[in-house]
């Protein structure tokens, strides 16, 4: 679920597809993609929802350098 605020308008409108949607109390969710990519583009609408978190990467294994060898 997408979330999204509106801080200045609490009932702020926006239209998707020609279907008028608006927040209500400020606040507005979601899961449909036409409406995540019209809200991304409102500079009033702020996503207030956090990202799924991805494990972190694991660490490179430390190599120790190789030996110099004398060749005699």
């Amino acid at each position: 679920m997408t979330n999204y605020e509106a801080p200045r308008y609490k009932e702020l409108g926006f239209y998707v597809d020609g279907t008028y949607r608006k927040f209500s109390g400020g606040l507005y969710s979601t899961d449909d993609a036409a409406e995540i990519a019209v809200l991304d583009v409102i500079t009033d609408a702020v996503r207030i929802d956090t990202p799924e978190e991805k494990p972190a990467p694991k660490a490179p294994v430390a190599r120790k350098a190789a030996a110099n060898s004398s060749a005699k």
